[in-house]
């Protein structure tokens, strides 16, 4: 694995912005979580919950990057 660094550059206008999901992929996600806990999910749910599982935790590293780079 590299160590190299990536940076990202966000106009500051739109910052605040970026980090967030959209409600209604936020209220799909949690209502996937619940059905999963009940073990009632297809195979496609499974990945599509995955897949916004991954897209939060990518937005909430954004948010906390947008937020210590915040002057």
């Amino acid at each position: 694995m590299s160590d190299d660094l990536i940076t990202l550059r966000i106009p500051s206008s739109i910052a605040t912005e970026v980090p967030r999901m959209a409600d209604r992929l936020v209220d799909r996600m949690h209502g996937l979580l619940e059905r999963n806990t009940d073990d009632q999910l297809t195979e496609n749910e499974k990945q599509e919950l995955e897949g916004l599982v991954e897209m939060a935790q990518f937005a909430e590293f954004v948010a906390t990057a947008v937020r210590k780079a915040a002057p």
